[in-house]
């Protein structure tokens, strides 16, 4: 491998922050081919993100992630793309260092409290420690009430937060605003 970039986008941030609405959307507006690593993994285990996870547990989702960047890179050496990722990705340092062989790390940067309140508003308690539509790994921890789901994922934002900036080569500070709105910001970092 020479070349090491092809130029190409790869957006991350936290969950619903807008990585594949903001990137089908750019990839529509530069003419580019879109890949999100969670639809790869998707096709390639036969289930949703969510229910693998949940079923097999991180290491080996992150297995599964780091095979779905290193398929979208092989298959996409020698062409620009954009690449939307799941949430967690900068957890996963094998998957990363696939993907860095593409080019642009575009952090979507979103208030953590918005980002919170937006998955906070798909969850509902069941019944005290039961939970529909909880993140998988907030799941894991056995949060008793909506407080505690609300603390873990506080926590794990804030460190994933800290991670993202400190790989990213664009921060694009994005608004709880109209996907409009944010496609201009994103659209002016990344050209």
């Amino acid at each position: 491998m020479g070349e090491t970039h092809n130029h190409s986008i790869v957006l991350m941030g936290l969950k619903h922050c807008g990585k594949s609405t903001q990137g089908r959307r750019l990839a529509q507006e530069m003419e580019l081919d879109f890949f999100d690593t969670d639809d790869v993994i998707e096709k390639n285990v036969g289930k949703s993100v969510r229910m693998f996870y949940k079923t097999k547990g991180a290491s080996e989702f992150m297995r599964e992630e780091e095979k779905a960047c290193a398929q979208i890179v092989e298959e996409n050496a020698d062409k620009q793309i954009i690449v939307a990722t799941g949430g967690g990705i900068c957890d996963n340092p094998p998957a990363l260092t696939k993907l860095r062989e593409l080019g642009t790390f575009v952090f979507l940067k979103l208030d953590i409290e918005f980002s919170i309140e937006r998955v906070m508003g798909k969850i509902n308690m069941v019944k005290p420690g039961k939970f529909t539509n909880v993140p998988a790994y907030v799941e894991a921890e056995r949060p008793k009430t909506l407080k505690d789901v609300r603390a873990i994922m506080t926590k794990k934002y804030e460190e994933r937060l800290a991670h993202y900036e400190s790989i990213a080569d664009i921060v694009v500070n994005i608004k709880n605003a109209p996907i409009e709105e944010n496609f201009k910001l994103i659209l002016g970092a990344v050209r």
